[in-house]
C-alpha cells in the first residue's frame, strides 16, 4: 500500500524514466554548483575588500617612483618585491604640513633557491613607530619580537616555533596570523634590524649594494592629521621630492581602483547567475510541460481509477521535489568541496583581495543553495500543472486514440 501513496508513486515514476531523471538531476546539479561557486566568490571578494579597508591604516604610502604597482602587489597579493630609498626621506616627510605621523617599512623578496625555504615577501617593521601592521599583529602574537623571530602570514609554510630560512639565515616562526585575504597572507614580518641583516645576505647573493646600506628603507607609511585631505598631503610630498623619483600614493585611491575591479567582476558574476537561472527555469518548464503531455494516458487512467486532480498534482510535485533535491544536494556539496580545496588557487588567479567565508558561513550558503535548487523544480512545473488542473485528465485519453 505504501507504494500507492504519493511519494511511492512518485519514486516508481522516477525509476521508470531513468534518462529523463538523470538529465534533470544533472541540470539541477550544475545550476546549484554554479550558484554556490558564484556565492562563494562574491562573499570572498567582499570579505577581502572589508579586510583591506580594515588593515590599511596609512593615508599616504611613499615609495620610489614607478614602484606604486609593486607596493600594491606586495600589499594586495603578496607578490615578492625589493625596492629601496634613503631613510632621510622620512625625516623630510615629517616636516610637511598635515602629516601627523610616519612609519618606515622595508620590503625584501626572497628567492626560490637553496638559500631560502620558499619565495615570499619579507616586510621589516619598525615596531616602535608602526601604526599599520603592529595594531593587528599584537592582537594575535605576543610582541615585541626577539632576535631571530619572525611572524608568518596565514599561507606561510611552517609550524609554530619551527625553522624557516631566508638568504641562508634561519629564523624561528613565532606564529602565524589569521587569514586576511591580502598579500599579508603570503608575507613574513620581522623587525627592521633583522630585515637589514637579511639585506646584507641579499647583497652577497644578488650583488645589490644598495640593499645593505643601514639608512635604506622601502616605503614610508603616512597618517595625516584629522581634517586634512590626504590628496593635499600627497601633492605636497610630490612637490617636495620633485625630480628625486619619490612618489606619494594615496591609499584610498589604490583601494578604490581595486574596489572598482572587484565591482566589475561581481557585475559579471551577477549577470551570469541571472542568465543561467532564467535559462534553467525555461528549460525545466519546457521539460515538465512535455513530460506531462506525454503522460496524458497515465494521468487519465489514474483519474478513472479514482485519483483526484489534487492527487495527480501532488504526485507530479513529489517527483520534481525528489529529482531537484537530489540534484541540488549533489551540485551544492560538490561545489562546497571544490571551494574548500581550491580557495587559494582562486585567490592567486584573481589577484584581488580574497578572504573566503568561515565554515559556518559556508554551511549557511550550502543550505540556502540546496533550498533554492529544490524549489526550482516545483516553481518551473507550476504552469504545466495548472494547465493540467484546468482540464479533465480522463478526457485526455480520447486524444491519444
Amino acid at each position: 500500500m505504501k507504494d500507492l501513496k504519493t511519494v511511492g508513486l512518485a519514486k516508481k515514476n522516477i525509476k521508470n524514466q531513468p534518462g529523463r531523471t538523470t538529465g534533470l538531476i544533472v541540470l539541477t546539479g550544475v545550476l546549484c554548483f554554479i550558484l554556490f561557486m558564484s556565492s562563494f566568490l562574491i562573499f570572498s571578494l567582499k570579505n577581502g575588500m572589508t579586510s583591506l579597508s580594515a588593515r590599511l591604516g596609512a593615508d599616504v604610502i611613499v615609495v620610489p617612483q614607478g614602484y606604486d604597482s609593486k607596493i600594491a602587489g606586495a600589499i594586495l597579493r603578496g607578490e615578492p618585491n625589493s625596492f629601496f630609498f634613503d631613510r632621510s626621506v622620512e625625516d623630510r616627510i615629517k616636516k610637511i604640513d598635515g602629516v601627523e605621523k610616519t612609519s618606515p617599512e622595508f620590503f625584501l623578496a626572497t628567492l626560490s633557491a637553496g638559500c631560502c625555504s620558499f619565495p615570499i615577501q619579507v616586510i621589516g617593521v619598525d615596531f616602535d613607530k608602526d601604526f599599520t601592521v603592529v595594531p593587528w599583529l599584537e592582537k594575535q602574537i605576543k610582541l615585541p619580537l626577539k632576535e631571530g623571530e619572525v611572524v608568518g602570514g596565514n599561507n606561510i609554510q611552517g609550524d609554530f616555533n619551527g625553522k624557516v630560512k631566508f638568504f641562508n639565515q634561519e629564523f624561528n616562526l613565532k606564529g602565524k596570523l589569521a587569514k586576511t585575504g591580502m598579500g599579508f597572507d603570503n608575507s613574513v614580518f620581522m623587525t627592521m634590524q633583522e630585515a637589514k641583516k637579511l639585506a646584507k645576505e641579499y647583497e652577497k647573493i644578488l650583488g645589490e649594494p644598495l640593499a645593505a646600506k643601514e639608512d635604506y628603507i622601502s616605503s614610508v607609511m603616512v597618517k595625516v592629521k584629522k581634517g586634512v585631505d590626504p590628496r593635499d598631503v600627497s601633492k605636497a610630498i610630490n612637490e617636495e621630492f620633485k625630480g628625486e623619483q619619490i612618489y606619494g600614493l594615496i591609499s584610498k585611491q589604490m583601494m578604490s581602483e581595486v574596489s572598482e575591479n572587484v565591482q566589475h567582476l561581481l557585475t559579471y558574476v551577477y549577470i551570469l547567475i541571472a542568465l543561467v537561472w532564467i535559462l534553467a527555469f525555461f528549460v525545466l518548464s519546457l521539460v515538465y510541460s512535455i513530460s506531462i503531455r506525454e503522460r496524458k494516458g497515465e494521468f487519465a487512467m489514474l483519474r478513472i481509477l479514482g485519483a483526484t486532480k489534487k492527487k495527480l498534482k501532488a504526485i507530479c510535485l513529489a517527483e520534481t521535489l525528489l529529482i531537484n533535491v537530489s540534484g541540488a544536494v549533489i551540485g551544492s556539496v560538490s561545489s562546497f568541496a571544490v571551494s574548500l580545496l581550491f580557495a587559494r588557487a582562486f585567490s592567486e588567479k584573481l589577484k584581488m583581495p580574497f578572504l573566503e567565508p568561515t565554515i559556518p558561513e559556508l554551511l549557511i550558503i550550502l543550505l540556502a543553495t540546496i533550498l533554492i535548487g529544490t524549489a526550482l523544480g516545483p516553481l518551473s512545473s507550476i504552469i504545466s500543472l495548472n494547465k493540467m488542473d484546468k482540464r479533465e485528465p480522463a478526457l485526455l485519453l480520447r486524444e491519444n486514440n
